[in-house]
């Protein structure tokens, strides 16, 4: 029995009650362009993503060291307070009482 007969003889046997969903699911899958990949589409398309994420994380790290680097040449930089800091700048983001 193949995965699709193995399908249709379990939808002939369930309710109408719950068939809604199960086409709900079915047309969700359909749609999504991934269930259309191939193996080497897929493998393609993880590869990308997690290239586009190194490159993300390599940006950071560039980030981070330019600003060690920042507070490395000007001290004044650091703050005294770093709770402080914290405390200030989530009240600024997000109107937070101190």
């Amino acid at each position: 029995m193949t995965l699709k007969e193995e399908a249709y003889a379990i939808i002939d046997k369930l309710p109408d009650k719950v068939m809604e969903d199960v086409l709900k699911a079915l047309k969700k899958t359909e749609a999504n362009p991934r269930t259309w990949e191939t193996p080497e589409q897929e493998q393609a398309r993880e590869a990308k993503e997690l290239e586009e994420k190194r490159e993300a994380f390599l940006r950071l790290e560039e980030i981070r060291k330019e600003i060690q680097a920042m507070r490395k040449k000007d001290p004044s930089l650091i703050p005294d307070d770093y709770e402080e800091a914290y405390a200030d700048a989530l009240a600024e983001k997000y109107g937070v009482a101190k």
